[in-house]
Protein backbone atom coordinates (compact mmCIF):
# COMPACT_ATOMS: atom_id res chain seq x y z
CA UNK A 1 0.00 0.00 0.00
CA UNK A 2 1.65 3.37 -0.72
CA UNK A 3 -0.01 6.70 1.04
CA UNK A 4 -0.14 9.34 -1.61
CA UNK A 5 -0.15 12.99 -0.08
CA UNK A 6 -2.50 15.51 -0.71
CA UNK A 7 -0.95 18.46 -2.82
CA UNK A 8 -2.82 21.49 -1.23
CA UNK A 9 -2.57 24.31 -3.68
CA UNK A 10 -3.33 27.93 -2.13
CA UNK A 11 -4.38 30.93 -4.70
CA UNK A 12 -5.67 33.88 -2.99
CA UNK A 13 -5.16 35.44 -6.33
CA UNK A 14 -7.74 33.51 -8.56
CA UNK A 15 -10.10 33.14 -5.74
CA UNK A 16 -10.20 36.84 -5.04
CA UNK A 17 -10.88 37.37 -8.35
CA UNK A 18 -13.54 34.58 -8.78
CA UNK A 19 -15.70 36.50 -5.86
CA UNK A 20 -15.21 39.72 -7.30
CA UNK A 21 -12.86 41.53 -4.51
CA UNK A 22 -11.94 44.90 -5.69
CA UNK A 23 -8.47 45.44 -6.97
CA UNK A 24 -8.28 41.84 -7.22
CA UNK A 25 -8.12 42.38 -11.36
CA UNK A 26 -4.68 43.50 -10.75
CA UNK A 27 -2.99 40.97 -9.18
CA UNK A 28 -1.07 39.77 -12.45
CA UNK A 29 -0.89 43.41 -13.93
CA UNK A 30 1.87 45.97 -13.43
CA UNK A 31 -1.98 48.49 -13.74
CA UNK A 32 -2.60 49.22 -10.31
CA UNK A 33 -2.99 48.28 -6.88
CA UNK A 34 -1.75 47.70 -4.09
CA UNK A 35 1.48 45.70 -5.09
CA UNK A 36 2.55 48.55 -7.64
CA UNK A 37 2.02 51.74 -4.89
CA UNK A 38 3.84 49.65 -2.37
CA UNK A 39 6.46 48.76 -5.73
CA UNK A 40 6.49 52.71 -6.33
CA UNK A 41 6.88 54.07 -2.48
CA UNK A 42 9.90 51.58 -2.08
CA UNK A 43 11.55 52.39 -5.15
CA UNK A 44 11.60 56.23 -4.42
CA UNK A 45 12.79 55.16 -0.98
CA UNK A 46 15.25 53.38 -1.92
CA UNK A 47 16.23 56.51 -4.18
CA UNK A 48 16.08 59.10 -1.60
CA UNK A 49 18.54 56.96 0.69
CA UNK A 50 20.80 55.88 -1.94
CA UNK A 51 21.00 59.67 -2.33
CA UNK A 52 21.30 60.38 1.09
CA UNK A 53 24.42 58.23 1.64
CA UNK A 54 26.25 59.80 -1.35
CA UNK A 55 25.79 63.75 0.20
CA UNK A 56 26.66 62.01 3.55
CA UNK A 57 30.09 60.71 1.85
CA UNK A 58 31.03 64.06 -0.38
CA UNK A 59 30.17 66.41 2.53
CA UNK A 60 32.42 63.94 5.07
CA UNK A 61 35.04 64.10 2.58
CA UNK A 62 34.94 67.87 2.02
CA UNK A 63 34.89 68.06 5.55
CA UNK A 64 38.03 66.48 6.09
CA UNK A 65 39.99 68.09 3.44
CA UNK A 66 39.00 70.87 4.89
CA UNK A 67 39.91 70.70 8.49
CA UNK A 68 43.51 71.53 8.38
CA UNK A 69 44.26 68.74 10.80
CA UNK A 70 41.66 70.06 13.39
CA UNK A 71 41.26 66.81 15.85
CA UNK A 72 37.63 68.16 16.21
CA UNK A 73 36.50 68.38 12.85
CA UNK A 74 38.60 65.20 11.02
CA UNK A 75 36.57 63.34 13.81
CA UNK A 76 33.47 64.93 12.57
CA UNK A 77 34.08 63.97 9.46
CA UNK A 78 35.39 60.54 10.05
CA UNK A 79 31.86 60.32 11.77
CA UNK A 80 29.64 61.63 9.06
CA UNK A 81 31.31 59.24 6.27
CA UNK A 82 31.57 55.94 8.76
CA UNK A 83 27.77 56.85 9.36
CA UNK A 84 27.10 56.81 5.37
CA UNK A 85 28.76 53.44 4.84
CA UNK A 86 26.80 51.84 7.73
CA UNK A 87 23.42 53.09 5.77
CA UNK A 88 25.34 51.93 2.45
CA UNK A 89 25.39 48.63 4.59
CA UNK A 90 21.75 48.73 5.93
CA UNK A 91 20.31 49.73 2.48
CA UNK A 92 22.03 47.04 0.64
CA UNK A 93 20.55 44.30 3.22
CA UNK A 94 17.16 45.73 3.29
CA UNK A 95 16.80 45.54 -0.68
CA UNK A 96 18.01 41.74 -0.05
CA UNK A 97 16.09 41.18 2.29
CA UNK A 98 12.79 42.30 0.77
CA UNK A 99 14.14 40.54 -2.53
CA UNK A 100 14.04 37.29 -0.70
CA UNK A 101 10.75 38.16 0.97
CA UNK A 102 9.46 38.58 -2.20
CA UNK A 103 11.12 35.73 -3.84
CA UNK A 104 9.68 33.12 -1.08
CA UNK A 105 5.95 34.65 -1.65
CA UNK A 106 6.31 34.62 -5.46
CA UNK A 107 5.34 38.56 -5.54
CA UNK A 108 6.69 41.00 -8.28
CA UNK A 109 6.79 44.40 -6.59
CA UNK A 110 10.69 45.58 -6.09
CA UNK A 111 12.10 44.91 -9.61
CA UNK A 112 15.50 46.24 -11.22
CA UNK A 113 15.86 47.05 -14.63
Amino acid sequence: MTKQLAQLTLDIASEAQNVGLQGAEFHESSDGGFGVLFGSLMRAAMVIAAILVLVFLIWGAIEWITSAGDKGKVESARNKISNAVVGMVILAAVTAIFLVIQGWLGLNVLTFG
